[in-house]
């Protein structure tokens, strides 16, 4: 079998290694699909550590190669632990794994997935998630104004959620292309920043109130900045994205200090066992899915065989910003 590996900076390539043992507690899956988080698979990509001093490659997990990429799989059961009693072979399965023909998953970590899925939407369905978690913590009231910067795979699922809820929602971002992508999701208004009028068209869009809710989803401080400008007094941001970079601003000083703005940042579902823990939100998106009201069609750009994932690398790598939801297909190895 084949697994991705990250061996140095911008390297990337498939190593041959034997089948996981399943544990007993856990499922072995064989891949059908995987799918690209693109920021997060891209710093990986680029060994860029999470904090300043360089010791981590993700939150307490240290920086080390040879390293795998990914976290999202559809594919079948083959084994299963001594331990598990809610699955079987032959179930159709989502597991947080990353690009590889086998997986080892604890099966408490496994969703199994109705027959009317399509494997390429159930396969996003961590990714949609990290979206779900930050609208959630946004706490949105009915009638407000949504508006994401950034609309890559995690801003265009924040905006599907967004539209699904009924939500006023604002795309914004600079790149033409992915706000058409928006426009075909539904957003109320679909905004390029570099446009001059710029604030004037949100104050027109929010009655000159500001926006409610910003998500922040374009992994950089100027898009936190334009986050805290364009939120409503006592308005909320949400930062779903991983940052790197440093401000050049000061998010306590004017004028966002007296706009008395809530800045949160959104990481992981809840413990199990609280409203909406990992099962609970899992579940209302694939109802959602299912019932034809989180739209998700439009963000899906492109389909690959498992092969080309190192290619596909580098071309994000060079940034083509047209490369955005993106499905690696795994069922013809031969």
């Amino acid at each position: 079998m084949q697994r991705l590996i990250i061996t140095a900076p911008r390297q990337a390539e498939f190593e041959a290694v034997t089948l996981p043992l399943c544990p007993p507690d856990g499922i072995l899956v064989r891949a059908r699909v995987t799918a690209i988080s693109t920021g997060t698979e891209l710093r990986v990509y680029r060994l860029i550590p999470v904090d300043p001093e360089g010791r981590f490659l993700h939150a307490n997990i240290p920086m080390s190669v040879p390293t795998e990429n990914g976290y999202s799989m559809v594919g079948d059961v083959v084994a299963v632990g001594a331990a598990v009693t809610n699955l079987a072979v032959g179930d159709r399965v989502f597991v947080p794994a990353p690009h590889r023909t086998v997986a080892a998953v604890p099966a408490r970590l496994a969703i199994k997935l109705p027959d009317d899925l399509p494997d390429e939407q159930a396969v996003f369905l961590s990714i949609l998630e990290v979206s779900h978690l930050s609208l959630r913590k946004g706490s949105p009231a009915p009638g407000e104004t949504l508006a994401v910067i950034g609309q890559g795979i995690i801003g265009l699922a924040a905006l599907a959620y967004g539209v699904a809820y009924g939500f006023r929602t604002i795309a914004i971002d600079v790149d033409e292309r992915r706000l058409e992508i928006a426009r075909q999701m539904g957003a109320d208004l679909v905004l390029n920043l570099a446009v001059p009028d710029f604030h004037a068209q949100i104050n027109a869009f929010c009655d000159g109130h500001g926006v409610d809710l910003v998500i922040e989803a374009a992994s950089v401080w100027p898009a936190i900045q334009t986050s805290m400008e364009i939120a409503a007094q006592r308005g909320r941001v949400v930062v779903v994205a991983r940052h790197t970079d440093q401000p050049t601003f000061s998010p306590v000083g004017d004028p966002f200090l007296q706009k008395e703005i809530a800045l949160l940042v959104s990481y992981g579902h809840p413990p199990d066992g609280q409203r909406w823990d990992r099962r609970r939100s899992f579940n209302l998106t694939i109802e959602l899915l299912r019932k034809g009201r989180l739209t998700i069609a439009p963000l899906i750009t492109h389909q690959f065989a498992w092969h080309e994932l190192p290619q596909v690398y580098q071309r994000l790598d060079q940034g083509e910003r047209d490369l955005v939801g993106i499905v690696l297909d795994w069922r013809d190895q031969s």
